[in-house]
Parts: C-alpha cells; structure tokens; sequence
C-alpha cells in the first residue's frame, strides 16, 4: 500500500468533500467495493494535482511525529496543508491535502 497526498484546490473541495465522505461511509461499513469505487474517483479527480506518493511506512512515521507534536492529531483523508510542507513547501494551512491509501495497481488502473 501507498498513500498519495495530493494538493487539493478550493474549487475542487465542493467535489471531494462528498466522495471523501463515501469512502469513509463505506470504510465504516466494511464495504470493499464501496472503497474501490470512491478511491477510483478521488484518485482520478487528483491524478493532474501536484501529489508525493509516501510508502505506508513512511507515512505512518510523518503520523507518529504530528502525534508526538500535537497528542490531540486526529488523521483524516483531508489535512491542513501545514502537516505535509516538508513536500509542499509553498502549503500554508488554508492548503488541504488529501491523504489517499491505495493500493499500487490502482493507480494503473484508473
């Protein structure tokens, strides 16, 4: 697994605001499918963003250290641009990012 963390523009938020909320619907109802078709949809929305795409392990080290910070850090598929500026340096923290598991051959399949 990857997680792709991707810029994600005021005008596109009317549009991942509602997919973001399916996956995390279909994430709490255990509905694998659900996921994939969300997923499939928030990754082509973002496939032209500017994006790093982190290893799992990497990515759970940057959560350990928003922990370590900030004890009271809830992740969430959308984040303040400020966490990722070590990637982003231009994010301020009206920049939302989207933090995106996936699983590698999704990306080719979409």
């Amino acid at each position: 697994m990857k997680v792709k963390l991707a810029v994600i523009s005021r005008e596109q938020l009317a549009v991942i605001l509602p997919l973001i909320q399916k996956l995390r619907d279909a994430s709490n109802a255990g509905d694998m499918d659900a996921m994939d078709v969300a997923t499939d949809a928030l990754l082509a929305l973002v496939h032209d963003q500017r994006s790093v795409d982190l290893s799992e392990d990497e990515w759970k080290r940057r959560l350990s250290e928003f922990r370590s910070k900030d004890p009271t850090f809830q992740s969430d598929y959308l984040v303040s641009g400020e966490l990722y500026a070590r990637y982003f340096p231009d994010a301020t923290p009206e920049t939302m990012i989207l933090q995106l598991p996936f699983n590698e051959r999704d990306v080719n399949d979409v």
